[in-house]
Formats: structure tokens, C-alpha cells, sequence
């Protein structure tokens, strides 16, 4: 497989820092959709007590056996139905090596493009199909009045072994509520449905396909990196039929979720409290900001979510003319968006910062 195959990711490019001659930590990231006001507290103070000589010296436990306890209490199911992961990008390619192998697959977007990368590296044939609202030709997405019923009737003639589903969406923050994916899910009722939630929580209200859809035909990806700010440990898990879980399992390299990522991912299990808070605190910055983004002249389109999208007339010059005043956004090109950036809300301070530089770039407003 080529290198250029794959689809690149948005988030912090630390060798693009050095070129630059910055460090990481001075460049203000909003290309991340990950909780600005986390790690918790809490999380934080259970990894201090952690750091060990015999927790850094032992092997950690290759089932995840207490975290995948937690979890099952937290969503009422059992412990055979969950598979933690070094991040949901990790266990995407799990499915892919052991479910997608030479499989026609479609993928609802623009959307995540590790769901192309997993498919396409076990030689799947990948069909790209149009979300709601979205329309596609020439390897590029454009907005457009399709419908629900368009997107189904495109999968009943697809007819894919699999479907990826982002929900809520990356990167337009679209959310498909229970029964329009129960629609979808029925014009392709032979695929095995994988759909990600990595943002379900970000939502005023979640919703998630763990209890909304058929077990027997749905896994569900939930990452524990973005709502609890975890991305430097890497913490996701998928769910499903023990029929799909056991095999995903003999897939997984022994040990891949660390041992402080499981002590992370127990302490963020008691922070629910914190998560909701702090997810609410940053709706509100998200909407303050996309008012001020409006009155500049931009017109960032809406979300369930705290990231958006933004149309512009040039996605890659935008991202280079804030990069120099170290400030990152998500130039959506890759999603086969050239002419729309992607901005996560951050703390009120950082998103002054970005709005100050927004001010003499107006011109780049679509």
C-alpha cells in the first residue's frame, strides 16, 4: 500500500512544529476535538499515586478485565461485549483485519478517514455514499439537499458487507438520530454496521446505537481520548455481540493498552460528574464562538457538537495564515473538503486568541 493512500489526520503535526522552530506546547491547537478542560483532576492525581516502580515494571492486564467491568456497569450490558483498545483508531484496525478483508464497504461521509485507511489496507473495495445534506463527485464533497431516503436508497444499491457510520459526525458535527439510522441500518440489512460515537458525549443530549440498534449486526466504537482529554495516553473500546468481540480479540496484540491507560480509564469512570460539566461549560464557549465568527463574516455551519465546520475560500491558505501566528485549524481537504477548515471551541481565552487573528482574515470568508 502506498503512503499516499492513506489519509492524513488533523491534529498537531510535531514535525511541522519543528520546521517551524516552535515547541508543541507554545502552538494553540483547535484542530483536536478533544475536552480543552481535561484530564480531570482526579485522573491526574490517580496516575500520580500510579507511577510506580512495580506499576511501570509489570505487565498490564492484556484483558482489560476490571476497566471492561466498569464499563459494562456503566452502559447495563456484560463484560463479553466490550473490547478496550489503544484508542479507536487501534481497534478500527482490528475490524479491518479481521472483518473487512476483500469486502465491499461503504462509508457514509465526508467523515473520519481512518475508516478508508482500515478498509483499504485488507484490499476492500470502498464506496463512498453521501451523508444527509452532502453530495459527492470528482473525490470531493459539496453540500446538497439529499435526504435521508437518498442515502438509503444509495446503500440498497451498494449492497455492502460493511458500513462505517460517524455519529455524531466528524467533521461537520451531524448527529442522525436513532430512528433515521434504524432507516439506513434496514436498506443495508446484511452489512455489519460499525458505528463510531467517539463524540456521542459532547451532545446536550447522547443518544447511542449500544442500546438503539440490533446487537447482532452493530458495533459501536466510544472513545474514552476525546470527552476525558486522554490523547497523550490513547483509551478507546468497541461494542458488541460476543460473536464479534471474540474474534476482534485474537486479533489484538497482546498488552497494546498500557498500564496507566487503564488506571486513566478506571478514574474517568468516577469523573461523570465532571465530564458533564465540563462538556456543557464548553458548548457554551462553542456557541460564543461561532456568534463572534459570524459577526466577523464567516459562517460556521451548525453542530450538535463543539467543532464545525467553516467555509472558506481557501482551506489550506487559511490554516497556513494562523499557523504563523501559532494557532492550528483543521484544513478539511482530506475529508475532500478543500474549501471548508474545521474548528474545535477551546476555553474562552484561547478562542479570543483565534477570533483576534479571524479579524484580518476575513477575506478568506466563503
Amino acid at each position: 500500500m502506498s503512503q499516499a493512500t492513506i489519509v492524513p489526520h488533523g491534529t498537531l503535526d510535531y514535525a511541522e512544529a519543528r520546521a517551524l522552530g516552535v515547541r508543541p506546547a507554545d502552538l494553540i491547537v483547535f484542530s483536536s476535538n478533544i475536552n480543552p478542560y481535561g484530564p480531570p483532576p482526579a485522573v491526574v492525581e490517580a496516575l500520580r499515586q500510579a507511577c510506580r516502580a512495580e506499576t511501570i515494571a509489570r505487565y498490564p492486564d492484556r484483558l482489560s478485565l476490571d476497566l471492561r467491568d466498569g464499563l459494562a456497569h456503566l452502559h447495563g450490558i456484560t463484560p463479553a461485549h466490550i473490547l478496550v483498545g489503544n484508542g479507536t483508531a487501534d481497534i478500527l484496525w482490528l475490524i479491518g483485519l479481521q472483518f473487512l478483508r476483500g469486502r465491499r464497504v461503504a462509508i457514509l461521509g465526508p467523515t473520519f478517514g481512518e475508516y478508508a485507511n482500515a478498509a483499504r489496507i485488507m484490499g476492500a473495495t470502498v464506496l463512498d455514499i453521501p451523508l444527509p445534506g452532502w453530495m459527492h463527485g470528482d473525490g470531493q464533497f459539496l453540500p446538497a439537499a439529499t435526504t435521508p431516503d437518498d442515502t438509503a436508497a444509495a446503500l440498497a444499491t451498494a449492497a455492502p458487507d460493511a458500513v462505517f457510520l460517524c455519529n455524531p459526525n466528524n467533521p461537520d458535527g451531524q448527529f442522525l438520530p436513532p430512528d433515521t439510522v434504524a432507516h439506513l441500518c434496514a436498506a443495508a440489512p446484511a452489512a455489519l454496521w460499525i458505528v463510531d460515537e467517539a463524540y456521542a458525549d459532547f451532545m446536550d443530549t447522547p443518544s447511542s446505537a449500544i442500546h438503539d440498534q440490533p446487537a447482532a449486526t452493530t458495533l459501536v466504537l466510544r472513545s474514552m481520548t476525546k470527552d476525558f482529554a486522554l490523547g497523550g495516553l490513547r483509551l478507546g473500546y468497541v461494542v458488541g455481540a460476543p460473536a464479534f468481540i471474540e474474534p476482534l480479540q485474537t486479533m489484538q496484540p497482546p498488552w497494546n493498552v498500557n498500564a496507566f491507560a487503564h488506571v486513566a480509564g478506571q478514574a474517568c469512570l468516577h469523573q461523570l460528574d465532571w465530564r458533564r460539566e465540563s462538556l456543557r461549560q464548553l458548548r457554551a464557549d462553542c456557541a460564543a464562538l461561532r456568534k463572534e465568527m459570524q459577526a466577523l463574516g464567516f459562517a460556521p455551519q451548525p453542530t450538535t457538537v463543539a467543532y464545525f465546520l467553516v467555509p472558506v475560500t481557501d482551506a489550506a491558505a487559511l490554516r497556513g495564515a494562523l499557523l504563523a501566528q501559532r494557532l492550528v485549524i483543521r484544513d478539511c481537504t482530506s475529508f475532500g473538503l478543500p474549501r471548508h477548515v474545521r474548528i474545535a471551541a477551546r476555553a474562552p481565552q484561547d478562542n479570543r486568541r483565534l477570533l483576534d487573528a479571524l479579524a484580518s482574515l476575513t477575506h478568506y470568508a466563503a
